[in-house]
C-alpha cells in the first residue's frame, strides 16, 4: 500500500506538468502521470520531476487515460485525480482527502462551486450539452 497516489492524465503538457508534478508531490506519497499519446515531452519532464510514467502509444481521451491509472493503482488507500495544465491546486489535496483518512467517507469530489464561484469556470465547460440549431 502506497498510501496517497495522485494520478495526472496528460496530453501534451510540456509546459505545465514538471510544476504541477512537484507541487503535487508535497501533498502525496506518489505521482502517477498518464502521457495520453502526446507528441511532447510531457512524460520526459513528468519523470524528471519525480513522477512514475505510464505511457498510451496514442491520445485515447482522459477516461482512458484515467481508467489506465485506476487499473494500475492496486491497493493504494487513497488516490486523487489532478488536471494536468495547473487548473486545480494540489494544496487542496489534504483537505480532500481527510474525511477519507478518517473513515468518514469512502470517495470525496471536490467543486470549485460551493463558494458560489463560477465566474472562473468558461460557459462551456459549465455547460453540459448545446443543442444544434
Amino acid at each position: 500500500m502506497h498510501g496517497i497516489t495522485a494520478i495526472l492524465p496528460a496530453y501534451n503538457e510540456e509546459v505545465s506538468i514538471g510544476s504541477v508534478v512537484l507541487r503535487t508531490r508535497k501533498f502525496v506519497d506518489r505521482v502517477v502521470v498518464i502521457d495520453d499519446g502526446s507528441s511532447d515531452r510531457t512524460s520526459e519532464v513528468a519523470a524528471l520531476a519525480g513522477a512514475v510514467v505510464l505511457r498510451h502509444a496514442k491520445n485515447q481521451g482522459k477516461g482512458a487515460a484515467l481508467k489506465t491509472g485506476f487499473e494500475a493503482m492496486n491497493g493504494d488507500a487513497v488516490i486523487v485525480t489532478i488536471d494536468s495544465d495547473g487548473q486545480h491546486d494540489p494544496a487542496d489535496i489534504p483537505r480532500l482527502v481527510d474525511p477519507i483518512l478518517r473513515g468518514e467517507a469512502d470517495m470525496v469530489n471536490g467543486s470549485r462551486y460551493l463558494n458560489g464561484n463560477k465566474k472562473d469556470t468558461p460557459l462551456y465547460r459549465r455547460v453540459g450539452y448545446i443543442p444544434e440549431k
